[in-house]
């Protein structure tokens, strides 16, 4: 146990300074009274297309209502046809005539497995349409994220073999800068 506390401590005598990156003169200040673009997006977002909207990305709106219009014809569409199937099955185990004569060859087996059919789509639907509700929400707030992103053509990215001592010691690596519009100041 003692070799092992005295093994760590050399360790930890024996490891450089890390270097982290420069800190800006000025600190962040958060301006609390206003929402930020993203959240006012994100917020917005909450009703299906407000939030594309409010970003001015208005050929998304048709991919929005599209998706929720189909998704909510499916949802009708599936629930009808599970209904009347539903039925059938009631019909069909009570020993009546079946109120749609489509369904008269089909036995009882075929009956439950095209209702549970119908049933598990009409589901699936309904988690679809949560999925693309959740979606246009998250568009919504990354694209409002993504307004504020700097895109400019001075974009660079620079690799540059580096030797340096340190406490007597030679350290030979790599040095990699990332260069985002402004000019790097070394």
């Amino acid at each position: 146990m003692l070799k092992k506390i005295l093994f760590i401590l050399c360790v930890l005598t024996l490891v450089n300074t890390a270097y982290a990156q420069r800190v800006e003169d000025k600190p962040y200040v958060s301006d609390t009274t206003k929402w930020s673009k993203p959240k006012k997006a994100t917020f917005m977002a909450f009703v299906p297309g407000l939030g594309q909207i409010y970003n001015k990305k208005y050929w998304k709106l048709p991919i929005v209502y599209g998706g929720f219009a189909a998704l909510i014809y499916s949802v009708g569409f599936y629930q009808t046809q599970y209904d009347q199937l539903k039925q059938a099955v009631l019909d069909r185990n009570a020993n009546k005539p079946l109120s749609d004569p489509t369904l008269e060859p089909l036995d009882l087996a075929n009956l439950i497995s095209f209702r549970d059919f119908y049933r598990e789509n009409r589901d699936l639907s309904w988690i679809g349409m949560g999925g693309l509700y959740a979606l246009q929400i998250l568009d919504a707030a990354v694209d409002a994220h993504l307004q504020e992103f700097d895109v400019t053509e001075n974009l660079s990215l620079k690799w540059q073999p580096n030797y340096r001592i340190q406490s007597g010691q030679a350290f030979v690596g790599a040095t990699v800068w990332l260069q985002l519009g402004k000019s790097i100041k070394k």
